[in-house]
């Protein structure tokens, strides 16, 4: 066995390891936690099996996790594939980091990063959408570095078709087998949590415009990475039209849309003054009891019903005007509050329950170290910024020798923090979390090149 293959065998039961025992030891020391989202989740669960699958399905929430919840049944069992879920993620956080590096105890290294960080272990360990949504957004990320990085395509420019070598008979079906496996994630992505919709479009997009392959390969690969998740949304949004005439990909798109304007809903039109008053009164309890006025609308909505006398969708499509019309007229506040959610989004967010914890020493211990990793989860964020930015710079941009992978995964992280705050105003920084461990992939490999080699290459750090 070759030095590095005994290297990479080690690392990875290192990483095994830890992450196996990181999982044993929540699962005996912290029960299965809810969020307040978990509530619909749960409902839409048990709509699809006890309603004729779609029948009485609301719409609230994309399908994705509703379904993993109805096929996984009870909470013992959905806290258990949670968890193996998460072990999977780390595994495939391994052999993202190995791909990108070469080096074993980098992807070790970048793996046991992951599956230490408390936020993202301990959203394992509630009933909400992170989870699945992480283990799908890094099987996606799997597929695509061993596309871009696969290691005997043909350079475009000479385009010639892929004859199989000793060792790669079948490259070209295991090319087109693994972009149809990117696809198929990615629709489920999509359905768990509609911000990374875009995923298989732009990792289609690099495919086709950058890939270093024969033309008829990438338009192949292309269209089985992109057309499962075309197909999947095009039938969803369809379903969300048919039964509440809204165009979205759910049905409550405009009560979304009201925590960009709550901050100024008192400027709304005369003509919406009823509205508009109850809603300023809301506002004012929601701000004394929790000093934000972010959510106001979910406590408002049943008196504005019964006042409006309109059902729970029309007064979503309602408020969506309202909350349109406020931001025609107001562009300014609306773009500073866009511009406050791009902020909140790199904060770090977490979700836990310290008191689910029985012994107060582990949840002092564990609070602790909570704190510290958010700190310097958030100071790699701002590396992260920062770095996106002198990376515009040739010679900086030389020195972090970004190849094609690396250039899709920056994107996607700036893309998502656009789309996110686009999307909603409030819960911000937990739309980070499936993609926290892929922002420390980049910054470590940017250290990676920057540093001297015979600090990355040293032997007292291969094992």
């Amino acid at each position: 066995m070759s030095n590095e293959a005994k290297s990479l065998r080690t690392w990875l039961g290192i990483v095994l390891t830890v992450a196996i025992l990181a999982r044993a030891g929540l699962w005996l020391t912290y029960p299965l936690a809810q969020g307040n989202d978990t509530p619909t989740y749960l409902h839409l669960a048990s709509s699809l099996k006890n309603n004729n699958g779609f029948d009485r399905y609301n719409g609230t929430r994309t399908p994705g996790y509703p379904i993993f919840l109805m096929l996984t049944g009870s909470n013992e069992r959905i806290y258990a594939f949670q968890l193996c879920l998460g072990l999977l993620t780390t595994l495939l956080v391994f052999y993202i980091a190995w791909r990108v590096s070469r080096r074993a105890w980098f992807a070790g290294l970048l793996a046991l990063t992951h599956t230490l960080n408390l936020g993202q272990i301990f959203f394992e360990a509630t009933l909400l959408s992170e989870a699945v949504a992480t283990f799908l957004l890094f099987f996606v990320l799997a597929c695509l570095v061993y596309l871009l990085k696969f290691p005997r395509v043909p350079a475009r420019a000479e385009n010639p078709p892929i004859t199989p070598q000793p060792g790669q008979a079948g490259a070209v079906t295991r090319i087109l087998a693994v972009a149809l496996a990117l696809g198929l994630a990615a629709a489920g992505l999509a359905l768990t949590r509609p911000l990374f919709a875009f995923i298989p479009f732009w990792g289609a997009l690099f495919l086709l415009a950058f890939w270093r392959a024969p033309f008829k390969l990438r338009l192949g690969a292309t269209a089985l990475a992109a057309l499962p998740a075309l197909l999947v949304l095009l039938l969803w949004i369809n379903f969300i039209y048919t039964h509440f005439n809204i165009i979205g990909m759910d049905s409550i798109g405009g009560y979304h849309l009201v925590n960009h304007t709550t901050s100024f809903f008192e400027l709304a039109p005369t003509e919406y003054a009823p509205i508009r008053d109850t809603f300023l009164q809301f506002r004012a309890q929601h701000v004394a009891r929790t000093g934000s006025p972010i959510n106001t609308i979910w406590d408002a909505i049943p008196t504005l019903m019964t006042q409006t006398r309109l059902n729970y969708y029309s007064l979503g499509r309602l408020m969506g005007v309202i909350s349109f019309r406020l931001i025609r007229e107001h562009p300014w506040l609306y773009l500073q509050n866009l511009a406050l959610g791009w902020w909140w989004f790199w904060r770090v967010g977490v979700f836990w329950l310290p008191e689910a914890f029985s012994s107060s020493s582990l949840r002092i211990l564990a609070a602790g170290l909570m704190m510290v990793e958010r700190l310097g989860l958030f100071g790699i964020n701002l590396l992260f910024l920062t770095g996106s930015l002198v990376s515009f710079w040739p010679k900086i941009r030389s020195r972090f020798r970004m190849d094609l992978f690396m250039w899709f995964a920056l994107s996607a992280i700036w893309v998502t923090s656009i789309l996110q705050t686009l999307a909603e105003h409030g819960d911000n920084a937990r739309f980070l979390a499936p993609m926290q461990t892929l922002v420390i992939l980049i910054i470590a490999s940017w250290f990676l090149e920057i540093l001297p080699k015979r600090l990355t290459q040293g032997s007292l750090i291969k094992i």
